[in-house]
């Protein structure tokens, strides 16, 4: 009967792990490797409108809480204290050394 058990034990264990996981709100809140941020420039480095802007924005607002220097030393602040990227090419670079591809 133990046998039969086990497996059980461990799948009910399994799920209510990955249960009290981090949700997908979470992760974006504390990536900070600067993930998150390299998703928001991505798009915005290919959308010039509305969108485009906004999630510029959004990279800026990760990218300066990144831990990878790259990332976040291409971000500063404008005169009211917001995040802006000021340089997109060495942001650009940064998200291309972490693996991703704007092609």
């Amino acid at each position: 009967m133990k046998k039969q058990f086990l497996p059980a034990l461990a799948v009910a264990t399994l799920m209510l792990g990955a249960c009290g996981g981090p949700s997908a709100d979470e992760f974006r809140q504390r990536d900070i490797q600067g993930n998150t941020a390299c998703i928001h420039f991505g798009s915005g480095y290919r959308d010039e409108g509305n969108v485009g802007s906004t999630n510029m924005l959004k990279a800026a607002e990760h990218g300066a809480a990144s831990s990878t220097n790259a990332i976040r030393e291409a971000v500063s602040a404008d005169a009211s204290g917001r995040p802006v990227i000021t340089d997109e090419e060495s942001f650009k670079n940064a998200c291309e050394a972490q693996g991703m591809s704007f092609k």
